[in-house]
C-alpha cells in the first residue's frame, strides 16, 4: 500500500484494476476504505485510484491548519504522480466539494464527475453546529484522532461557497443522493442540477447520507450505466460545451 510525499506529508494510496482511471475522494472524518465496495465492483473495468485526504485515515496528520484547497492541490499532484492526465472523478460529501472544486480548476483532467451527498455551498448550519461544538471540546487534546476531526472540520467549515461557478461545467455530471439525507438534503442537489448544465440527478429511495455503503449495488449500478453512457458518447475535451451529448 503505497504513499506520497505531498506538500512535505505522506499521502496514503491505493490502486486496483486497469483501464481508464476512475478516482474516488471519501467525504471528511472518513477514508478511503468506505469506497471497497465499489473498488471491488469497478476494478473489474478501470484503475480504481482511492487515497487518504490529508490528516485523514493512514495520511499524515499536517502540523498546522489546512484547507480544503490544499485538499484540491493534492489530488492534482497524485494523479501526477500516478502519471494520470485524465479521469472519471467521483466524491462523497466533503470529498464531492474537492471533486467539484478540481473539476473547476482542472477541466480538462475530468472526464466525467459524480457527486454523492454533496453539498457545493456553506456546510449546512445544524451539521456545522455539532462539529463547531465537537471540536471546541477536542480542540485541546492530542490524540490523533481528535487532531484529524478538529482539522478536517476547520477545513471543511472554512469552504468558500462554489455554487456561482456551477454553470461553468462542461462535463457529464451525476449527481447522487438518498432521500433521506440530512447532512446534504435533497433540495441542495436538485439545487444543482439547475445550475449544472446538463448534469443528471439520481435519488435513492430509503438511503441517507452514505449511498454508496448503505445501497451499494443501486448506487454502483447508477454510476455504471452513467460511465457506460458517457464512454458510449465519445464525449471529446477540447470542443466545447456538450455536456448534452451523453
Amino acid at each position: 500500500m503505497p504513499d506520497i510525499t505531498i506538500d512535505g506529508l505522506n499521502v496514503h494510496y491505493q490502486v486496483a484494476g486497469q483501464g481508464y482511471p476512475f478516482v474516488l475522494v471519501h467525504g471528511g472524518h472518513l477514508d478511503s476504505s468506505n469506497w471497497q465496495a465499489q473498488v471491488d465492483f469497478f476494478s473489474q473495468r478501470y484503475r480504481v485510484i482511492t487515497y487518504d485526504l490529508r490528516g485523514h485515515g493512514q495520511s499524515e496528520i499536517p502540523a498546522g491548519d489546512y484547507s480544503l484547497g490544499d485538499c484540491v492541490a493534492d489530488l492534482g499532484r497524485l494523479l501526477d504522480h500516478l502519471g494520470v492526465e485524465q479521469a472519471f472523478l467521483a466524491g462523497h460529501s466533503m470529498g464531492g466539494y474537492i471533486a467539484l472544486s478540481f473539476a473547476l480548476n482542472c477541466p480538462r483532467r475530468v472526464q466525467a464527475l459524480i457527486l454523492t451527498g454533496t453539498n457545493c455551498g456553506p456546510v449546512v448550519e445544524t451539521l456545522k453546529a455539532w462539529g463547531d461544538e465537537k471540536a471546541a471540546r477536542l480542540e485541546s487534546r492530542t490524540a490523533p484522532a481528535a487532531k484529524r476531526f478538529v482539522k478536517a472540520h476547520k477545513a471543511n467549515a472554512a469552504r468558500p461557497d462554489l455554487t456561482p461557478r456551477l454553470a461553468e461545467i462542461r462535463r457529464p455530471v451525476l449527481i447522487v443522493v438518498g432521500d433521506g439525507d440530512t447532512v446534504t438534503p435533497r433540495r441542495i442537489s436538485e439545487a444543482m442540477l439547475k445550475q449544472i448544465p446538463g448534469s443528471k440527478l439520481e435519488v435513492i429511495p430509503g438511503c441517507g447520507h452514505m449511498c454508496h455503503q448503505e445501497q451499494p449495488d443501486t448506487f454502483n449500478a447508477m454510476v455504471a450505466d452513467f460511465l457506460g453512457r458517457v464512454e458510449a458518447s465519445q464525449f471529446v475535451l477540447d470542443h466545447g460545451p456538450q455536456a448534452d451529448r451523453w
